[in-house]
């Protein structure tokens, strides 16, 4: 009888623990009535994730999208007007679930105009401090959960938007023993939220600079010289690039090296100094890769450097350098890329 209640409602969440963080679903209802002037609370957790995102301060915001009757039925307020939370059968959750996300997703898309500018304030917003936080003292109804990107030193995370609804129960992840509901969603009543974040590298670069004193031209007016940059990223993947820089006479040039994975540590070694030229600088050079700034800032931004001096040792020879790319495979092996050959 308590299975059959359930498939004949259309309006509380339903949290199934398909996968950790928790999907959740509003798609049927419980047997008693809801107390509509009852306080609810939401607990959210994203544990398990990376260190860089559990030391960051995370504001999680929530819109009230409906609020919802005795019997469960749901009215969508001003703010969402149009928005489709007409029942959903649970008897598929792979398409109940897909049906209330796209939901979740048009009703994220109402928080703003087609200039991009806000026209919606949250209702709460609570802020995760050590990757948990929770929202108290919030009314009946159902509520758009939205989580604005969180950009780290490193990384930035992008988060799935979500439907929840207050009360709910846990018919589905209790063995279908209860359908009690449940005002306040918290790991005691194992119905903490879970956040579903998804991880972004950001990128930065790295400018080698050499000088070179003075320039040998007897046997042509070109001198090259290569460095090989080794790159160990922060989840420990490793990578070699090759680059070169090519002088017709003395001063200083420099080159760039794009979309190295921020947070790498990077070694610069020159493996060719020309026929005739020596270092005058430590021959190989480290440093780590600092995130390009995700907006224009008003403090100028400086990426990683290392410099080089070269001086003429005294001989008549000429010379070329021979510029190749390696990648390691997943093998361990490194494959060769690119080749680029300059006289």
């Amino acid at each position: 009888m308590m299975n059959k209640r359930l498939k004949q409602g259309s309006t509380f969440l339903l949290a199934v623990a398909l996968t950790f963080p928790l999907l959740t679903l509003p798609g049927a209802k419980a047997a008693s009535a809801i107390d509509t002037g009852q306080k609810c609370s939401i607990e959210f957790d994203i544990s398990g994730n990376s260190s860089e995102l559990l030391s960051a301060s995370i504001p999680v915001n929530l819109y009230k999208v409906a609020s919802v009757d005795e019997s469960g039925n749901y009215t969508v307020t001003d703010a969402f007007t149009g928005l489709d939370l007409s029942s959903v059968s649970a008897d598929n959750l792979d398409t109940a679930a897909a049906t209330w996300a796209a939901r979740a997703k048009e009703a994220q898309g109402k928080l703003t105009d087609s200039d991009g500018k806000t026209v919606v304030e949250p209702t709460e917003t609570v802020t995760l401090q050590n990757g948990r936080g929770t929202a108290t003292g919030l009314k009946t109804g159902l509520y758009l959960v939205d989580t604005p990107k969180v950009i780290t030193p490193n990384y930035t995370y992008t988060f799935t938007p979500y439907l929840v609804s207050l009360p709910t129960n846990n018919y589905y992840n209790n063995d279908q023993t209860s359908d009690d509901w449940i005002y306040d969603l918290t790991k005691e009543y194992n119905s903490a939220v879970g956040l579903k974040p998804e991880q972004h590298v950001r990128y930065g670069k790295l400018v080698i600079n050499k000088e070179l004193e003075d320039h040998n031209a007897t046997f042509g007016d070109k001198a090259t010289f290569v460095f090989q940059i080794d790159i160990t990223t922060p989840d420990n993947k490793k990578e070699t690039r090759i680059e070169e820089l090519t002088f017709d006479a003395a001063g200083s040039h420099s080159v760039t090296i794009e979309k190295i994975p921020a947070g790498s540590h990077v070694t610069v070694t020159e493996v060719y100094s020309g026929a005739s030229y020596e270092l005058a600088s430590a021959k190989s050079q480290e440093t780590d890769i600092i995130a390009n700034p995700e907006k224009k800032s008003e403090v100028e931004f400086r990426p990683a450097e290392v410099s080089f001096i070269n001086k003429h040792d005294g001989r008549t020879n000429g010379g070329y350098g021979i510029r190749n790319n390696f990648k390691l495979d997943e093998t361990d092996q490194y494959q060769h890329i690119k080749k680029a050959a300059t006289n």
